[in-house]
């Protein structure tokens, strides 16, 4: 009975070494760094936004495959022009089909690009902006089935 016990209890102290050292080989961190700075950052965009009466209109949804997407962009009524504004979509699960690209002003206010989704799953659309008193972010999920 003595040997049992010891292997049961060789094989549980192999089994947390080897969780830990996974765990610690593949870390993804989850923890930001100079989180209060980035933090106060996000509250300082906000406030801007909130000054510029910046809105912000978002595609509806995605589907698998090439999708066009459109923002349209205003500030107190008015199509925010002539703004650096960059798309990035990246799936929740899998980075190596991430991908960034800048958005073109097809008309005034409208900021468009081509995202291709090449599987299902949650996928994040971010945007990107920056104009001439504003450096802001927007992030969507969209669940492709």
């Amino acid at each position: 009975m003595k040997p049992f016990i010891a292997g049961i209890y060789a094989l549980f102290l192999f089994a947390m070494a080897s969780g830990v050292y996974i765990a610690y080989r593949n870390a993804e961190g989850l923890v930001d760094n100079d989180y209060y700075r980035k933090g106060n950052g996000w509250f300082q965009a906000k406030t801007a936004e909130k000054m510029l009466g910046l809105e912000v209109g978002c595609p509806a949804s995605m589907s698998l495959g090439s999708n066009e997407l459109k923002f349209r962009l205003t500030e107190h009524g008015k199509p925010l022009r002539m703004a650096d504004v960059r798309l990035f979509v990246g799936n929740v699960s899998d980075r190596s089909h991430d991908f960034s690209c800048p958005m073109r002003e097809t008309s005034p206010g409208v900021y468009q690009a081509m995202a291709v989704v090449p599987f299902r799953g949650k996928w994040l659309v971010r945007m990107d902006l920056a104009a001439a008193q504003l450096k802001t972010t927007r992030s969507w999920f969209f669940d492709i089935r």
